[in-house]
């Protein structure tokens, strides 16, 4: 602050303020000798010039670096900064080298994307190819059958079939859904079921089955064994329990973190001390490959097959579908 005579004998008060993070100076001057009047006004100016400039020049690119970010966050992976005209060299690195990682984000995912699609592409054709084979060796089950006349080998011949279409159909389901690492156990054994009950000859007015199953979706690993399974247990039903009409109710639910199959008929069931059959050891055999507990016997209700096992930690429920 200091007073400046003017040509016509006037004295002004003078202030001068810099303001260096902008390298500018603020200059004021009033006639009056009041000093302190003078003062504050030059102080209110100056910090009010302080925070337009910095609002302009940093806190408003710094405000439409955030939104870009943000709005990358969220999902848009269009959202770029743009130009930050008039702002400070820093800020305007920050905001290009934000542009240059979102369009490395962007170009990255595309590969893997692709990449992707051209995976899904290949084990789709995988299945399909196992699928048109499991078909293939069916086709030649099914020649060989008409060249037997043995009840015994015919039986035998049928079964091994039912057992390989099984298989087929776990095949198809992960080619034909929408995820290819794991099938939906509903669909699945709507379909295996009527697959059975034609190759198995069932008369649908004398055998009625019920199915209660849970939306599952299992990995080909778990769900094969389990299709396997329920294929040597309706067939002991159909042709070793049943007489002349019957009911089947076939239950797959998660229980407290574990996976329960059961299988019940009507029929008569199993007299103790009965030697057991290919179709039981089967069933055995799938229950430890699921590393599970089997179970049979005769109930109220009926002759009951169980299998349970804990659950795939990729098992989903109805609250999980698939993609």
């Amino acid at each position: 602050m200091s007073d400046l005579r003017t040509r016509f004998g006037a004295v002004l008060a003078i202030a001068l303020l810099p303001i260096l993070i902008f390298s500018f100076f603020m200059v004021f001057s009033y006639g009056s000798p009041s000093y302190i009047i003078v003062s504050i006004f030059a102080w209110a100016f100056a910090y009010m010039a302080i925070w337009i400039a910095t609002d302009r020049l940093v806190f408003l690119p710094l405000r439409k670096i955030k939104k870009a970010s943000d709005q990358f966050a969220s999902g848009n992976l269009k959202a770029r900064v743009g130009d930050l005209e008039n702002a400070p060299d820093r800020i305007s690195e920050l905001g290009a080298a934000f542009d240059r990682m979102a369009d490395n984000i962007v170009e990255r995912e595309e590969r893997l994307v692709d990449n992707l699609r051209e995976k899904e592409t290949m084990l789709r054709e995988i299945h399909h190819r196992v699928k048109n084979n499991l078909q293939i060796i069916t086709s030649l089950l099914n020649m060989q059958e008409r060249k037997l006349k043995d009840p015994y080998s015919l039986e035998l011949l049928r079964q091994t079939r039912g057992r390989i279409n099984a298989i087929a159909l776990v095949h198809r389901g992960l080619y034909e859904g929408h995820d290819l690492g794991v099938i939906n156990m509903r669909v699945f054994l709507s379909r295996l079921l009527s697959e059975l009950k034609t190759g198995l000859g069932v008369d649908p007015n004398k055998v009625q089955v019920k199915m209660d199953i849970e939306k599952l979706y299992f990995e080909p690993d778990t769900a094969i064994p389990t299709a396997l399974f329920i294929v040597e247990a309706l067939t002991n039903s159909i042709k070793h329990g049943l007489q002349v009409e019957a009911h089947i109710l076939i239950e797959l639910k998660n229980v407290n973190g574990r996976v329960k199959l059961s299988i019940v008929d009507d029929g008569p069931g199993v007299e103790k001390g009965t030697k057991q059959k290919t179709g039981k050891k089967l069933m055995k055999g799938f229950a430890r490959q699921l590393s599970g507990v089997f179970s049979a016997e005769n109930t109220a209700e009926g002759y009951r097959v169980s299998l349970s096992f804990d659950r795939p930690k990729n098992t989903r429920s109805l609250t999980q579908d698939a993609r």
